[in-house]
């Protein structure tokens, strides 16, 4: 329910592959002038638009418009071939269709390569924002708290692993999946040409479900991953306390952050909204 204690819409949105939207709409005591507040909220590999509810309800009493996109095999949409530039006009499209203005963009996991994606592709943005999103090891510098004989060997492990969970997965999962191992890190938030902001979660739930090997492997690249987006210039990056699930646990931490890092949306006389 918002705040109103009206359900949000859910709806399909025509295109070559359908998408399932979930659009909580946006406060009534908000109007145009200035940014719209228009938000697109990407969900993490195998989610759903439910998993974005609570944060959604919150952004929408801040006046924002958020928007929840189901990926492409996700959820309520169709299962179309994955590739990034299907995806991102897949969000295009949703952006139309709804009548969004300059959008801003944020996901996690899965979703936050798409949003980076996405201030790559459109400069205009206010802000795009990546949650714990960085793909995974395929390089051995990326393992540099790690003995030097042992990155190699951990790379292969860990790439090894994932393949084999892959096995009974859906095909358009099983593509995104495999186009996010393959995915070059530092080349994708150098890309970026939008406001970026990469929340990194201080605890991880995977590592802890990893056997002990490539438990320390993930950890490791986490390291990594912290320090090498931090020293980007276009980047700001924020560390969230908790789990890579807090913005599910915490729905009222995320949307503070949130709302700390995104343009105010403008109020019904025009003006920013506090």
């Amino acid at each position: 329910m918002t705040d109103l204690g009206l359900a949000p819409a859910d709806l399909i949105v025509p295109a070559e592959t359908p998408l399932g939207v979930r659009d909580h709409g946006r406060h009534p005591r908000l109007d145009e002038g200035g940014w719209s507040g228009d938000l697109l909220l990407v969900p993490g590999a195998r989610g759903t638009a439910d998993e974005w509810d609570a944060a959604a309800a919150l952004l929408r009493g801040l006046g924002y418009r958020p928007v929840v996109v189901e990926p492409r095999g996700h959820g309520r949409s169709g299962a179309g071939e994955w590739t990034w530039p299907a995806v991102l006009a897949d969000l295009e499209t949703v952006a139309g269709a709804l009548g969004l203005e300059r959008p801003a963009v944020v996901g996690r996991g899965l979703g936050g390569v798409i949003a980076a994606l996405w201030a790559a592709a459109h400069p205009e943005c206010p802000l795009a924002v990546s949650i714990d999103g960085y793909g995974n090891p395929v390089r051995p510098e990326q393992l540099a708290s790690l003995p030097d004989a042992d990155r190699a060997a951990g790379i292969a492990q860990f790439s090894a692993f994932l393949a084999a969970s892959l096995h009974d997965v859906p095909e358009t999962l099983s593509q995104a999946l495999r186009a996010v191992e393959g995915l070059d890190v530092l080349a994708l938030y150098r890309g970026v040409r939008a406001p970026t902001a990469v929340l990194l979660s201080e605890e991880s739930d995977l590592a802890d479900l990893l056997p002990t090997e490539l438990g320390l492997v993930w950890l490791a690249y986490l390291d990594w991953v912290g320090r090498a987006l931090t020293a980007q210039p276009r980047i700001e990056v924020v560390r969230i306390p908790g789990s890579n699930d807090a913005y599910l646990s915490n729905p009222e931490q995320l949307a503070g952050t949130l709302a700390g890092l995104l343009p105010a949306p403008a109020s019904a006389d025009g003006r920013s909204a506090p």
